[in-house]
């Protein structure tokens, strides 16, 4: 994939050249992000009603469904002529993606997938695992993003690439409703140029460094490092405040690990680039007091602004 049309005016003009009417547009898209959104949404999927969203369940079914119905709201399309919901089979158990797309203003047959996935562990020894931050977190951004891009495409501001939404089942299955993304596709896989996958990105319990206004992301180094460019000048430039840490505490070892415990990593394994952002592991993961109480939102906010800056150069690019 080329580097970022719109990143190469940035590093070859001046400021003053640069601020147009495109920094408005994205600033009023920006402005969609608030408390009150976020909120909402991460409750209801965080909800004891939902029973964990475990994979085959009712409250995972019911999760499905309002994810579903967001899209509908939105103005997604089912992708590629499907369905919204697209069934799976893993371990016995009926998995169900939730898969929407926003096409590009213009032909494009290039694909940008977003991706954040909603189920979790369900209720174990009669105690329920909410999962607010892993991931109703992501599916809330998810849901965010949609709405912003479903508006640039209503206001014909773009995009240029189709950008797909998914939220995946089983990820707590070994992964098992991105697997079947990407090995059940309409298209030719090499249509895909990239994935953005969300997950965990609602806590600030595991700052890298001391301010607690920090996000992590993985594989932004790797296919010529043009996702930390865009990461890095968007932070700065449109004074978003947050600290990025690309090197997981340090540990690059560590970093290789978990790069591979997220649905991004069915994407890497079929030479799709893909990173991974998240807020870290932390004493409430995979825990039962994974509830909405611990949600910052003005960092998750910050976050969800700072993916969209990435997914916005991702789609006006060359």
């Amino acid at each position: 994939m080329k580097r970022p049309a719109l990143l190469l005016l940035i590093l070859m003009t001046t400021a003053p050249i640069f601020t147009s009417a495109q920094i408005v547009d994205i600033n009023k898209y920006l402005t969609m992000i608030y408390r009150q959104k976020q909120e909402g949404i991460l409750t209801f999927l965080a909800d004891d009603k939902n029973q964990g969203r475990a994979m085959g369940t009712q409250g995972g079914r019911d999760a499905g469904v309002f994810i579903k119905g967001q899209f509908e709201k939105y103005g997604l399309q089912p992708f590629y002529g499907q369905t919204f919901i697209k069934s799976f089979k893993s371990d016995s158990l009926i998995g169900r993606n939730i898969i929407g797309v926003v096409p590009s203003k213009y032909y494009s047959d290039e694909y940008i997938v977003i991706s954040a996935h909603y189920d979790h562990l369900g209720v174990l020894d009669k105690r329920i695992f909410n999962g607010a931050d892993d991931n109703a977190s992501g599916v809330t951004a998810l849901l965010n993003l949609a709405e912003m891009v479903s508006s640039m495409r209503k206001a014909k501001e773009g995009p240029t690439r189709n950008i797909i939404f998914a939220a995946f089942d089983g990820k707590e299955s070994n992964m098992a409703g991105s697997e079947y993304f990407v090995k059940n596709l309409p298209i030719p896989k090499e249509k895909i140029l990239f994935n953005i996958n969300i997950d965990m990105i609602g806590s600030i319990f595991a700052p890298p460094y001391k301010d607690t206004s920090y996000v992590l992301v993985l594989g932004a180094e790797k296919n010529g490092g043009f996702a930390k460019e865009i990461l890095d000048f968007s932070n700065k430039y449109y004074k978003l405040g947050l600290e990025i840490d690309y090197s997981f505490y340090g540990s690059r070892a560590f970093a290789d690990i978990f790069y591979k415990t997220s649905d991004q990593n069915n994407f890497v394994r079929n030479k799709i680039p893909a990173v991974m952002i998240t807020s870290g592991i932390h004493a409430h993961t995979y825990k039962p007091t994974d509830d909405a109480d611990y949600i910052s939102y003005p960092v998750m906010a910050k976050r969800t602004r700072l993916i969209f800056c990435l997914l916005y150069h991702f789609m006006i690019s060359e």
